[in-house]
């Protein structure tokens, strides 16, 4: 079709995003006003329908944009005002819909210029959501196209779903829909057991990963050489910033006493480096990626130095 596609959380990588037509939403949403006809396959359009329209208050439509749903459950066609309902498998009905179209003799019709502005739009504009991009993109760089990321609730991990580029399919690993803090680590563990010959790089704040930091227990005594990234900025960021510009600087419960997390692992008989900036971040990311043991950087981020990421995904709001 030359359709351009786009996922978020569960749904990246199912066309990479370093091929023309794979986009992170942050490029899709540079696209959404020339947008007449939306397809979505096994999803329940969280984007255009709660963060591109409103701020997480479900739309049944959206003026001037068709929408056709694939879905295996055909309840879910009744919760948004669907044109065109199909329900079923979602490799087998698209197999059809795309059997269809060639036999009606469709051309592609995408405007691959438009495409690719966008997405260069984007990559520009994200650069502002600082430092988070710019430890983002060591890991990209560092790990490889099939490595997995696992994010967490933390200032990183917001920036991750749109900043960081995923290329191949279920390698970024979300909490979801239900954004459950401190998830990361220990799911990290998990997803590093089910794919031992893979990388596999936890990304978490230093709030969610208190939460299960005693499963570096865990990770010592099965040998689980899961790589730990702790950004240590002393605080539940995203609460810390709702509490200065929405409730008038009235900070409760936001501020974090943290141990000192290289010592922490060291004493679980973890290495450990702790860095400051993405020039160290490198060197201490190869290394702990290369040991085939479990390992931990902490990433030291003063606090309220973090950019919010949020305006990339509420950009309407």
């Amino acid at each position: 079709m030359g359709a351009p596609v786009v996922g978020f959380r569960g749904g990246r990588g199912v066309v990479g995003e370093d091929r023309p037509l794979g986009l992170s939403m942050a490029a899709a949403w540079n696209l959404w006003p020339a947008v007449d006809l939306m397809i979505g396959i096994g999803t329940r359009l969280e984007i255009p329908f709660m963060r591109w329209g409103s701020m997480m208050r479900c739309e049944r439509s959206i003026a001037g944009r068709r929408l056709i749903r694939i879905d295996i459950d055909p309840a879910e066609m009744d919760r948004l005002d669907t044109d065109g309902p199909l329900a079923g498998d979602a490799a087998v009905t698209v197999g059809a819909l795309l059997s269809a179209l060639d036999a009606a003799g469709h051309p592609p019709q995408g405007d691959r210029a438009a495409i690719a502005d966008a997405k260069a739009k984007a990559a520009r504009d994200i650069r502002s959501v600082q430092p988070q991009m710019a430890y983002l993109d060591v890991i990209r760089d560092v790990l490889p196209r099939d490595g997995f990321l696992v994010e967490e609730l933390s200032q990183m991990g917001f920036t991750s779903n749109f900043g960081y580029p995923v290329y191949e399919p279920r390698t970024y690993v979300s909490c979801g829909y239900q954004g459950t803090l401190g998830f990361g680590f220990p799911t990290a563990l998990g997803v590093k057991v089910a794919h031992p010959d893979k990388p596999v790089v936890s990304i978490t704040g230093d709030g969610g990963f208190l939460f299960a930091m005693p499963e570096l227990a865990t990770a010592v005594q099965y040998g689980i050489d899961l790589v730990t990234i702790v950004f240590d900025n002393g605080c539940y960021g995203n609460v810390r910033r709702d509490q200065e510009t929405r409730f008038a600087g009235h900070v409760i419960g936001a501020d974090l006493v943290n141990p000192d997390f290289v010592k922490l692992a060291e004493s679980f008989g973890i290495r450990a480096w702790r860095v400051d900036t993405p020039d160290g971040l490198r060197p201490a990311l190869e290394a702990a990626l290369a040991l085939g043991a479990p390992a931990l950087i902490q990433v030291q981020v003063p606090r309220g130095t973090e950019v919010s990421p949020w305006s990339f995904i509420h950009p309407a709001s």
